[in-house]
C-alpha cells in the first residue's frame, strides 16, 4: 500500500520535514568553498535546538498515540473476563 504525502500522519510528515532540516544544516562541498557563507556556532545552536525541541513533540505524540492503542487493545482483550479497567 503506498502513502501519498498528504495522506502521511502528523508524526510521519513531521519526521520528515525534521530530516530535511537537518540535511539543510549540512554545508555541501560548494557551501565549503564559498567565501560568504559561514554556519556560525550560533546559528547552528539555534537551529539545532529548534529541531530537539520539534522531536520531542513528535516523541511525546508518538508516545501518547501509543499508550492510547495499547490501552484499547488491553481493553478489548479483558472483555468478557472478570477484569475490570476503570478509566
Amino acid at each position: 500500500m503506498s502513502i501519498e504525502p498528504q495522506q502521511m500522519l502528523v508524526e510521519e510528515r513531521g519526521l520528515e520535514n525534521q530530516i530535511k532540516r537537518l540535511k539543510d544544516l549540512v554545508p555541501t562541498k560548494d557551501d565549503a568553498d564559498r567565501d560568504d557563507f559561514i554556519y556560525t556556532a550560533k546559528y547552528l545552536q539555534e537551529r539545532l535546538t529548534e529541531v530537539i525541541e520539534d522531536l520531542k513533540t513528535i516523541k511525546d505524540c508518538i508516545k501518547s498515540e501509543n499508550d492510547r492503542i495499547l490501552k484499547d487493545a488491553f481493553k478489548k482483550s479483558a472483555k468478557g473476563s472478570d477484569f475490570e479497567i476503570k478509566s
